[in-house]
């Protein structure tokens, strides 16, 4: 009889399970062996913390649409992976989370490592089921089987997600009995499910409310990106004229640079987005959730469902409708509904289009007006390098078709209201737990998804250090991209708001982050003066190694002075 782990292993293949991210420990170093064997077809990579192979799998998995498995043992993984698990729970990123209880086979008595959730032990399946779709708790080797397959299916289906099998001890090396039911069957077969498309006559009723409207706009949010829907989407909007802001973690759902582009919309977006939105008669939502973020903390002069009518299409009827009464929610899968409105407008968007004319032709002066994706700062030198002149030379100096990986604080707010994107689907991040240290492995992940466009992480240094040991995994696997550090020497934003001078745990000792990186054998520059920057970055691109550019930053710049936030900025 074949063995749990063997059956393990012959589902992730029969799932189309490509990369495993973890450390072996515990139970699951059986599973690591077998997998010896299978390096053609899934491919292990070694992390230098659980944390790590969280993040990659976040990113993985919403960079493909398909979930990559982490793996290592109980304890660590209950720990040190949530970091990711939480992320990817709140950012719809699909996961597989295999791990084990380390009960040692008596989970009953006095134990070292266990998480079996028997007294003196830690209730790790618990912990799992707080912060995934799925989490299983395997007893008996089918059990390990089976919890694996539904699994791969729960992480897929729907609204993606983690899901999670925790393993007892005996469970996973035990002989499986495949004769007798629940029996085994192949793992494909759970996952041929079409994608959900709403009913005709709800796009009708769409086409009926967008017809009516004088003054439609769309926003797009991560379900754009998880249903890689980009194409729909500019179609729908180009046929309507319809401009198009973005959520925060749907920024790059179209390319910024596209006339009918408004850039991202709320607390850290474009005037122009909050305005236009804020003026609109018909809101067409896309796999966007409406945070406090997206919508400037509900404040009415962005998002009014008194004056809007609403349309929010999303995978899950619970989103559509959460945070505003809507008009008409569309339930489904985004590209699969983005679609249907597409097909439904062909005949009915030209001979109506007269009525938009005056909303769609008055865009470019209002971009102009508003300072679209501009600030005086952008266009000066100087030494440290100010945040908003190092978004411009990075905007003029990496290739269009570079894929971004953002991270926590005001390094990514910096980023996310001044870099305009030059093409759909480049950006990624965090914006679930939105955490600290998520862009540098999110970065190494992504350059396996995209082996032949630069990659690149924008971080502070606080964000650096937190996961600067994924460095070692680029070097270990080739993984040749590029990571910004905005290095202030503190926690930006956290010392931004520490007042009159009572600066408290928020400032770090001088580092040259360029120096760290070449101790992993990377490359590493420090750049001081923004007239150093583009041959740093040339020279980092050129390098064909992992690389840090370690740039010297202007403390005294802050995202205060621009947030549309009211409790700040007031009513704009």
């Amino acid at each position: 009889m074949p063995t749990a782990n063997e059956l393990i292993v012959q589902s992730l293949e029969e799932a189309g399970v490509e990369y495993v991210f973890g450390i072996p420990g515990g139970g699951t170093g059986q599973i690591y062996d077998l997998l010896y064997d299978k390096s053609d077809r899934i491919k292990t990579i070694l992390v230098r913390h659980e944390q790590a192979a969280a993040i990659m799998a976040d990113a993985y998995g919403r960079a493909t649409g398909k979930p990559a498995a982490i793996m290592g043992q109980g304890l660590f993984m209950g720990s040190n992976a949530s970091f990711g698990i939480m992320e990817a729970m709140l950012s719809s990123s699909p996961m597989l989370v295999l791990t084990d209880t380390s009960d040692g086979g008596v989970a009953f008595h006095a134990a070292n490592q266990s998480g079996a959730g028997e007294y003196g032990s830690i209730d790790l399946p618990t912990i799992f089921k707080s912060m995934s779709k799925y989490t299983t708790l395997a007893t008996s080797p089918k059990e390990a089987v089976l919890g694996t397959q539904l699994a791969i299916k729960h992480a897929t289906s729907g609204r993606p997600g983690p899901a999670c099998v925790v393993m007892r001890s005996a469970a996973i090396a035990g002989e499986v009995d495949v004769e007798s039911p629940p029996f085994v069957h192949n793992t494909a077969g759970y996952l041929n499910t079409a994608k959900p498309q709403s009913a005709p006559q709800d796009i009708e009723k769409a086409i009926e409310l967008l017809s009516q409207s004088r003054r439609p706009v769309l926003v797009a949010g991560n379900g754009v990106h998880l249903s890689k829907s980009h194409d729909q989407l500019r179609e729908l909007a180009e046929m309507w004229g319809m401009p198009v802001a973005t959520s925060y973690k749907g920024k790059s759902a179209i390319a910024e640079t596209h006339p009918l582009s408004l850039g991202m919309v709320g607390v850290y977006g474009q005037d122009t987005a909050n305005r236009m939105v804020g003026d609109a008669d018909t809101v067409v939502v896309v796999g966007a959730k409406l945070t406090p973020q997206d919508t400037v903390r509900e404040r009415p002069d962005v998002f009014d469902p008194l004056r809007q009518k609403i349309i929010q299409i999303d995978i899950d009827d619970r989103n559509a409708g959460w945070t505003f009464p809507v008009e008409l929610g569309l339930i489904g899968d985004a590209g699969s509904i983005l679609t249907q409105l597409v097909e439904a407008s062909r005949d009915v968007a030209p001979n109506n289009s007269a009525s938009r004319n005056e909303w769609t032709d008055g865009l470019p002066q209002r971009k102009q007006d508003l300072a679209f994706y501009d600030d005086p700062e952008m266009h000066r030198d100087s030494s440290p390098v100010t945040p908003q002149r190092l978004v411009a030379v990075m905007n003029e100096c990496m290739p269009a078709d570079t894929v971004f990986a953002l991270d926590a604080g005001n390094n990514r707010t910096w980023m996310a209201h001044l870099y305009r994107a030059p093409q759909a689907n480049t950006f990624f991040c965090p914006g679930g737990t939105a955490g600290m240290g998520w862009g540098l492995p999110a970065a190494v992940a992504l350059k396996l998804v995209y082996p032949d466009r630069p990659v690149a992480c924008v971080t502070g240094d606080g964000g650096y250090m937190m996961t600067v040991n994924a460095i070692s995994t680029a070097m270990q696997y080739d993984l040749p991209m590029i990571c910004f550090v905005f290095n202030d020497g503190a926690l930006g934003m956290v010392r931004q708001h520490q007042r009159d001078g009572r600066y408290i745990a928020s400032e770090f000792a001088v580092t040259d982050n360029a120096a760290v990186a070449r101790g992993f054998g990377a490359f590493g520059v420090q750049v001081r003066d923004s007239r150093e920057l583009p041959d740093a970055i040339r020279d980092a691109l050129a390098s064909g190694l992992p690389s840090v550019v370690d740039v010297l930053i202007d403390r005294a710049p802050s995202p205060d002075d621009w947030r549309a936030d009211a409790r700040r900025a007031g009513e704009t």
